[in-house]
């Protein structure tokens, strides 16, 4: 049994390298160029907010959602971790996260004055399918049965959640002071470091999803 503070760490270990919330800095500037200081921490903390609830409820529905449509979690983390993977290899690539059709998108949201918070910056940006897979995958360690240890790991995940939430919010707040410090190319190289930790984490997914997979063969038959 994991203990709930080695829940909440691991949650903060697998999610931070796959949101990057460093690694958004650069195109949240872009995003919010003319915008005021009050509008920047404005949009700061809904960007934290979404994100932070669409993954909670990602964790906490996802996996009925998908036991509904009749797929395994097994199957998830098989999926998921080869997003991740190929996330991760495209920022190990330098590849840009968004596609040009996103990136023009978000470009016109922005000269609009449109709502950029949500899209792209929760969804794809942060919050993204690879984010996602990563979520369900706790909640299928957590627990898979009705009990109350099961109801503290997905606390304790929740509460991971959360502190990947409020850094978020804190880089995101703090953008002019990180792009002054690290600069557009220590951004760049910090973002292709993690993309290494991002494509081990892939990997992992796949392998649990794997031995699950051969589990529940091996209990069928």
């Amino acid at each position: 049994m994991q203990s709930f503070l080695d829940f909440v760490i691991g949650t903060v270990a697998a999610l931070f390298p796959v949101v990057d919330p460093v690694g958004s800095v650069p195109l949240f500037l872009v995003l919010t160029a003319g915008a005021s200081p009050m509008a920047r921490r404005r949009d700061a903390r809904r960007i934290a907010l979404n994100v932070t609830l669409l993954l909670v409820v990602s964790l906490l529905i996802g996996g009925s959602v998908l036991r509904f449509f009749g797929v395994s979690l097994a199957v998830v983390r098989i999926a998921g971790g080869i997003v991740v993977f190929h996330a991760a290899w495209r920022t190990m690539n330098s590849e840009p996260k968004l596609s040009d059709l996103e990136n023009q998108d978000a470009v016109s949201r922005a000269d609009h004055h449109g709502d950029i918070t949500f899209m792209p910056m929760t969804i794809p940006l942060l919050a993204g399918p690879g984010a996602i897979a990563v979520a369900l995958g706790l909640a299928a360690q957590a627990g898979r049965d009705i009990s109350v240890e099961t109801a503290v790991n997905l606390l304790a995940v929740a509460v991971g959640i959360g502190s990947i939430g409020i850094a978020v919010f804190l880089c995101l707040r703090s953008s002019m002071l990180l792009l002054k410090w690290l600069g557009a190319g220590g951004i760049h190289a910090l973002s292709r470091l993690l993309g290494l930790f991002v494509m081990a984490i892939g990997v992992q997914l796949i392998l649990n999803g794997l031995a699950d997979w051969l589990e529940s063969i091996s209990i069928s038959f």
